[in-house]
Parts: C-alpha cells; structure tokens; sequence
C-alpha cells in the first residue's frame, strides 16, 4: 500500500497545474501532510512528468499565494477578527492550543524578521504564521520575501530527499519513506522549540518591558 504514491499519480494527470494545486492545498488541508507528499513528488520527479526544479517551483508558488492570501485576508479583517481566526484555525485545523499560540505570537514578536523565514520549516507553526504575521503588522515586503525563501527551502528539501531517495533505492515506498522522516521532524522539533522558547526568556530578561508589548 502507498497511498501518497497514488496521490501523486493522481497529481501527475494534472501536469504542472496539479504540482501548483497540491502546493496551495496544503495551506488549507492540515490533514495532508505536506512533507509526505513533496517526498512523493521528489520520488516521481524522474523528468517523464516533471522535473525536480518544475516540482520545486509548481509547489513554491502554490503554498506561496495560499500563505500570501491567508496573511492579506487578515490585514483585510483587522485585528480583532483576526485573534479569532487565529485561534479557531491553529485549534480546529492544527491542534494548538491557545497557551502555544500566544507563545508563537510573542516569539514571532521579539524577532520578527529572523522568524519570518523559519516559522516555515517548522510543522504546524508554518500554517499559521501568516496569520500570525498579519496580526502583527508585519511588514509586506518582509513576509513576502521572508516566506518566499521559508516555502523554498521547505519544498526543496523534502522533494530533493525523494529524489535521492529513489535514485539510491530504486522503487522505494513513497508513503513509508514519508512515515520515516515524520519521526525525524518530529525529533527534530521538539529541541528546535526548547531553543526557541530559552531564547525567547534569554530576550525578556534583556528587556523586560518587551512582553507586555
């Protein structure tokens, strides 16, 4: 069984196109595991349907207008409407708490422009930081360029690991593949956040009227 490898025999019918829609699904469907399924797409980019690099662009712009669209809304909804949808979308669509969406509003905060790029290689903060840094104000230019690189080099990576992957086990199992690098993010994760959450106490100390801004 390889439910993604079907997926993306599906996604192959569509060409380019599919790539593109894949990429802006992923903002809206949390379900879908977006790393499992660029892995997918790396297995299959053996140049017949698309190239690595038309997979890595197809896919970037996709998640990239989902992103973008998500952080204009918000600035269009103002800031009240704007903590409600926050908190009803990290809730219902990626399982935070309250409690950790603040703390990813405080951090995204106190190092706006460094954050930018890396609240989009961390799984599920990566779906709300647009929102989150629309409620914060953040600077247009900013969020584009700093999403931009984020989304590029989360694509890359994980298409590029299934590419290379085939190339070394020809026919590997895009779905057990994709459950393997699950647990690699998910090891991965937990000491990136404890590093974020003492650098963030290390930044309140500094300057302390900071967290009450």
């Amino acid at each position: 069984m390889d439910p993604l490898g079907n997926l993306v025999d599906w996604i192959a019918v569509y060409g380019i196109f599919g790539l593109f829609a894949i990429g802006l699904a992923e903002r809206f469907l949390p379900a879908l595991p977006s790393y499992g399924v660029l892995v997918a797409i790396g297995i299959a980019a053996d140049g017949a349907v698309w190239s690595p690099h038309t997979a890595v662009i197809a896919t970037t712009v996709g998640s990239f207008m989902g992103a973008l669209g998500l952080y204009l809304l918000v600035r269009a909804v103002g800031r009240k409407g704007s903590v409600t949808l926050l908190y009803s979308v990290g809730s219902r669509w990626v399982g935070l708490s309250q409690s950790r969406i603040d703390w990813i509003l405080s951090s995204l905060r106190a190092r706006e422009r460094a954050l930018t790029i890396l609240s989009q290689l961390i799984p599920t903060v990566r779906l709300i930081s647009p929102i989150a840094a629309g409620l914060l104000g953040t600077n247009t230019l900013r969020i584009v360029s700093g999403m931009a690189v984020g989304i590029v080099l989360w694509n890359g990576l994980f298409i590029s690991a299934g590419y290379l992957a085939v190339l070394v086990i020809p026919g590997i199992n895009s779905s057990a593949l994709a459950l393997k690098i699950l647990v690699l993010l998910v090891v991965t994760e937990v000491p990136t956040a404890m590093v974020w959450r003492l650098q963030r106490r290390h930044s309140m100390r500094l300057n302390p009227g900071a967290s009450k801004r």
